[in-house]
């Protein structure tokens, strides 16, 4: 009986060892793997500049096109505003008139002050040219109001020649009294009447 016991006290002793060192050599299999090779360590290092290269790439990129989008955001606000401009310059001298004295078609000294800014325009602008439209008041004949008018426009045509204006960029027609600024029959609306008008034209 005592010797049974020694027998399975002997036989529990060696499970209990080998069950021991089994688990030792796991834990330390586990713990001591081998380190990545120089061949995964290099292709995990290329994996993270590719990486890293696109990133930058893909920045570069987005940064290239805000770039190129806001340069023509800008350039169509300028071009806009520009254009805008032009418009508004040319409204203005169109809108800017001439008057004369009751048969007259002599220039007044306002009126040489017009036709020198006038002349200035046009000169900066030669992509332009003009018609200078002569008109009468109702008093006269048909003819002779057509006659005057003509004068009127081409004492203007003259002012802006003798500025420097191209002869070839200027014409002349006249309404008589066929076109009134203003329909009623006192001096007041006849003043606005005997006028010269502008308008521009592209060349």
């Amino acid at each position: 009986m005592k010797r049974s016991m020694t027998v399975l006290l002997i036989l529990g002793f060696i499970l209990s060892s080998f069950l021991f060192t089994a688990s030792c050599a796991k834990k330390q299999v586990r713990e001591e793997a081998p380190p990545p090779s120089a061949i995964e360590r290099e292709a995990e290092e290329k994996a993270r500049a590719e990486a890293e290269e696109k990133a930058r790439a893909e920045a570069e990129e987005r940064a290239r096109l805000e770039a190129a989008e806001r340069e023509r955001a800008e350039a169509e606000a300028k071009a806009r505003a520009e254009a805008e401009a032009k418009a508004r310059e040319m409204r203005n001298f169109e809108s800017e008139l001439i008057c004369f004295d009751f048969d007259k078609s002599e220039l007044k000294p306002s009126a040489q002050e017009t036709l020198t800014k006038k002349a200035s325009w046009l000169k900066a602008n030669l992509d332009y040219s003009v018609r200078i439209a002569g008109h009468c008041d109702e008093r006269g004949t048909n003819e002779y109001n057509l006659a005057l008018g003509e004068r009127r426009a081409n004492s203007a045509a003259k002012y802006l020649i003798a500025l420097g204006v191209g002869e070839d960029r200027i014409s002349t027609v006249s309404y008589g009294e066929e076109r009134p600024a203003d329909p009623g029959h006192n001096e007041e609306a006849w003043a606005k009447n005997r006028r010269d008008e502008f308008s521009l034209m592209e060349r």
